[in-house]
C-alpha cells in the first residue's frame, strides 16, 4: 500500500502535474471500496490502484484529457453484464470515480495535501473534504482538511459559504462518505485522515524475517525490536522502517503506542514474551498477538492474572498468534500472522479460542 499523499506532495514540490482518481460512490459489488484512490502521473504511470481491469483502463484514458483541459470529471461505471465480462473482475455494481487535476500552480491544493500528509506522519487524525463538481477548474479552491481540534487548512472559496458547519459536522468522519450540503445541493466527499498502521515486531528471529516484508507489503510501517544487534539489523530486515536494539522492556519507553499500533510478540523465550506482554497490555494498541503453544500461553496468562491483570484484558490478546490456516513452516506462519493483522486493521471480528485457566 502506498501513501498517496506522500506521492502528491513530492510531485507538487517538483512542479509536476497529476490526476487524483478516487471512488466516491459505490452501489453493490465493486473491486475496491469507497475512498480507494490512485494517482495518474504526467508520464502515464500510475501509483496505487482503484481496482484494475476495464475501470482503471478507462480512467487512465480520461486522465489524458484532464491533463490538457485542467477540469474535474466525475465518471460513472456500470460494472455489470458486458462490461464485467470484458474485464478480469468477477464482480458487478455501480461506481462513481472523481478525477481531480492536482496542479502545482494551485497553492491551496499544495497546502491541503501537505497538511494531510503531515497529520499521517505525526500520528494525528483529521478529515479531508472535497467538493464534488463535474467540470471544476484546477485552480479552484475545493478542498479542506479539518483537524480533530477544529483547525482548518484550505477552503471552498465562494463555492460554499457555510464552512463552519462542515467543521462541526464532519471533522470526526470515521469512514469515507458522500454528503449533500445544505447550500445548493452541492456534494461533498469526506474521508478520514489516519496515521499509518505501525507493526511493532518484538523479536528478530527467523519467523520475523518473513513477517516484516509481508506486513510492509500490505501497508504497515514496521519496527523490529530485539536485544541482539546480530539479529536486528538491516541485512536481515532491509525493508524495516525502524530497528531498535535494547532490552525488550526498555523499548516501550522509546516507541509511541496508540490506536494505530499493532504489537506482535515473537521473541525467543517465555520470559521475554511475558515481559513484553505485561507492558503491551498497559498500552492502547489496536492489536496484541503472541506466538507460542497453548501451554505456554496458559502459563503466561496465569502469571499475569496472579499479578493483578484482569481476565478482560488478557482475553484481548491474540494467542496463538495468526489465523488458523494449518500453518507449519515459518513462511506459512508469517502469512497467518499478517492475515490476522489485516483482519484486525479492518476492524473485523477475529475468532479466538476461549481463554481457559
Amino acid at each position: 500500500m502506498v501513501n498517496i499523499y506522500d506521492e502528491l506532495v513530492k510531485l507538487l514540490s517538483e512542479g509536476r502535474k497529476s490526476i487524483l482518481a478516487r471512488i466516491i460512490r459505490q452501489v453493490g459489488s465493486a473491486p475496491r471500496s469507497l475512498g480507494t484512490k490512485c494517482l495518474i502521473l504526467d508520464d502515464g504511470s500510475v501509483v496505487g490502484t482503484i481496482g484494475g481491469g476495464c475501470l482503471e483502463l478507462q480512467v487512465m484514458g480520461k486522465a489524458k484529457d484532464i491533463f490538457t483541459q485542467g477540469k474535474t470529471r466525475v465518471l460513472n461505471f456500470q460494472l455489470t453484464g458486458k462490461e464485467v465480462a470484458q474485464s478480469e473482475m468477477l464482480c458487478g455494481g455501480v461506481v462513481d470515480v472523481m478525477l481531480e487535476p492536482v496542479f502545482p500552480e494551485n497553492t491551496t491544493a499544495t497546502e491541503v495535501f501537505s497538511k494531510a500528509n503531515n497529520l499521517i506522519h505525526e500520528g494525528k487524525k483529521g478529515t479531508l473534504l472535497t467538493l464534488i463538481i463535474d467540470g471544476l477548474e484546477s485552480s479552484s479552491n475545493c478542498r479542506m482538511v479539518i483537524e480533530a481540534d477544529g483547525s482548518v487548512t484550505g477552503d471552498f472559496g465562494d463555492l460554499l459559504a457555510s464552512e463552519k458547519s462542515l467543521v462541526e459536522k464532519w471533522f470526526e468522519t470515521n469512514k469515507p462518505a458522500l454528503f449533500e450540503a445544505e447550500e445548493g445541493g452541492l456534494k461533498i466527499f469526506a474521508e478520514p485522515i489516519e496515521p499509518d498502521a505501525v507493526l511493532y515486531l518484538f523479536g528478530a528471529g527467523h519467523i520475523s524475517t518473513f513477517v516484516a516484508p509481508l506486513a510492509k507489503m500490505v501497508g504497515f510501517r514496521v519496527c523490529v525490536i530485539d536485544d541482539r544487534k546480530e539479529f536486528a539489523n538491516s541485512t536481515r530486515f532491509p525493508n524495516a522502517d525502524e530497528l531498535i536494539i535494547c532490552p525488550f522492556h526498555e523499548a516501550f519507553g522509546r516507541i509511541l503506542i496508540n490506536a494505530s499500533s499493532y504489537i506482535a510478540i515473537i521473541t525467543r523465550g517465555h520470559l521475554h514474551d511475558l515481559d513484553v506482554l505485561r507492558n503491551a497490555l498497559q498500552t492502547g494498541a489496536a492489536y496484541v498477538g503472541m506466538i507460542g503453544s497453548i501451554r505456554k500461553r496458559q502459563i503466561i496468562y496465569k502469571t499475569l492474572m496472579d499479578e493483578g491483570v484482569s481476565r478482560k484484558k488478557i482475553e484481548q490478546v491474540h494467542s496463538p498468534i495468526g489465523l488458523d490456516i494449518g500453518a507449519e513452516t515459518p513462511e506459512e506462519i508469517a502469512v497467518s500472522i499478517v492475515a490476522e493483522l489485516i483482519q484486525a486493521r479492518l476492524n473485523k471480528a477475529v475468532e479466538k479460542p476461549p481463554v481457559k485457566f
